[in-house]
């Protein structure tokens, strides 16, 4: 199983399954209605869109484990779920 514990070095790898992961959860939010809720209180734990979290993170990494050979972070499934910038990228810093 390919994970970014096991092989953080190779960042081109999980760059690419985070992309496709974006992609999956868009997909999967637009197929469930929850790309069409607007309005709520974010934070509400009760809205649909923060109760498909759980469900929709955890038949990602099935999916990721079974058909990709990848086992995603927490990191990248929360991030991707929420349509964030991918957790784990290089750091460019300059001085």
């Amino acid at each position: 199983m390919y994970t970014i514990v096991t092989e953080p070095e190779n960042v081109a790898r999980h760059a690419r399954e985070y992309q496709v992961l974006l992609a999956w959860f868009t997909r999967r939010q637009h197929e469930l209605g929850l790309d069409q809720m607007n309005g709520g209180d974010p934070m509400d734990p009760h809205h649909p869109y923060n109760q498909a979290f759980d469900a929709l993170c955890k038949e990602a990494e099935l999916h990721w484990r079974q058909e990709r050979n990848y086992w995603p972070s927490p990191l990248q499934l929360s991030h991707a779920f929420f349509q964030m910038e991918d957790p784990i990228r290089p750091d460019n810093l300059t001085a």
